[in-house]
């Protein structure tokens, strides 16, 4: 994992304690309590003390070289770019589907109202052949009185039926009439969509070829071994002070058990978070760097979706370097999920999150040649094989 980053470990112990100290001044909250008020000010404080704590990890970043601070940036906005483009791809799949149910109610009320015409022409021809000279006899008849009156409650149910029918076909016309407009509006809104989409995907590639340059220049910058072992070094042990952190943080305010199942009943259990195939394993050597992989790498196309492995509280969800666009899952416990080198989040800090909800897409942020999502699982900040507490492989998702 290479890359660029904005979140760089604190440099000094001291002011690590120091922040932490501030960020946990504000009162603890009873974790079991049942006043949905008290739970709400709950969050919006472990919220606002996570992202002081994201903010201040990156306002005390490494001095970096400028490529690395473009491809934060430039990542960065293709995410921004990728969750607006599948915004507008859901409202396009909407409107088509709400296009083709005001085309089937559009059909159907033609139907009916051919039907309702043709009934009021069958009623028509019957009163003709009557004729009007029969209606005059029959209420002239003198020798049979009840039959007049029959004659006359008859003709007033027809006269009051036909007019039912006329009014029924008026209203069918304009019920017709409210479904052709708002065809007509809806294959507008396509059009638009449509429009926004192509702008949309214009951009987003715009960006990729943007962070394709980024990437070969930061790839110069790395031209020796060296060089490349420091960053990844580097880049470990600002994942280990991001994670000790949060550790500290959460802790103060942890996960309510009676709400979830806890996350260590689940080893063998688990979901992967995406389909695909292994390509580096927990356990094996990183190359040549003598490095050995914290974590699996599960290659597929850009754009799968990432799904949460379990239930849990979103901890950290922005850029860092080497881990591109990395979002973090508290379980509780001490049990944590990582998923790295997304192309764009959807799970913002302190929001919860459920088994198998989308919370990301597969990319190659922090600076990767191919797309691929980097997962770990922690316990307590160290790192524990996913493949032990995930069912099955990767490639037998759908």
């Amino acid at each position: 994992m290479s890359g660029a980053c904005s979140h760089a470990p604190y440099r000094r112990r001291p002011a690590l304690l120091l922040l932490l100290c501030v960020l946990l001044a504000v009162p603890a909250f009873s974790v079991g309590a049942d006043d949905p008020a008290a739970k709400a000010a709950e969050l919006a404080a472990l919220r606002e003390r996570m992202q002081t704590l994201q903010n201040r990890l990156r306002h005390n970043q490494d001095k970096k070289s400028r490529a690395e601070q473009k491809l934060r940036e430039v990542e960065t906005k293709i995410s921004t770019a990728s969750r607006e483009l599948l915004r507008i791809e859901h409202r396009l799949e909407n409107s088509t589907r709400q296009l083709a149910d005001l085309q089937t109610r559009q059909q159907e009320q033609t139907r009916a109202l051919r039907q309702q015409r043709r009934q009021i022409a069958r009623e028509a021809r019957a009163s003709y052949a009557m004729g009007r000279q029969q209606q005059v006899k029959l209420l002239l008849n003198q020798e049979q009185p009840a039959a007049v009156g029959r004659a006359l409650t008859y003709f007033g149910y027809l006269s009051r039926a036909r007019m039912a029918r006329v009014d029924s076909i008026h209203t069918a016309l304009a019920e017709l009439q409210a479904t052709t407009a708002s065809i007509q509006d809806t294959n507008r809104e396509l059009m638009e969509l449509r429009s926004r989409q192509l702008l949309a995907s214009r951009r987003l590639q715009e960006k990729k070829q943007q962070r394709e340059q980024v990437v070969a220049k930061i790839g110069r910058e790395l031209e020796s071994q060296s060089d490349e072992l420091h960053r990844l070094r580097q880049d470990e042990k600002r994942l280990q002070k991001l994670l000790a952190s949060l550790r500290e943080l959460l802790a103060d305010i942890p996960l309510d058990a009676s709400h979830h199942q806890p996350f260590r009943t689940l080893k063998g259990k688990l979901h992967w978070p995406a389909p695909g195939r292994l390509t580096s394993r927990f356990g094996s050597r990183r190359g040549n760097s003598g490095l050995t992989w914290q974590g699996v790498t599960i290659t597929a196309p850009e754009g799968t979706r990432v799904r949460a492995i379990a239930q849990g509280r979103v901890a950290f969800a922005d850029w860092m370097r080497g881990f591109g666009l990395l979002l973090i899952v508290d379980h509780g416990d001490g049990y944590m999920s990582l998923y790295g080198h997304n192309q764009a989040l959807y799970k913002e800090v302190g929001e919860w999150v459920d088994t198998g909800e989308m919370v990301a897409t597969l990319g190659a942020s922090g600076g990767q040649n191919r797309p691929g999502l980097y997962f770990e699982l922690r316990h307590q900040g160290r790192p524990i094989n996913p493949v032990r507490w995930c069912s099955g492989r990767p490639a037998s998702l759908s």
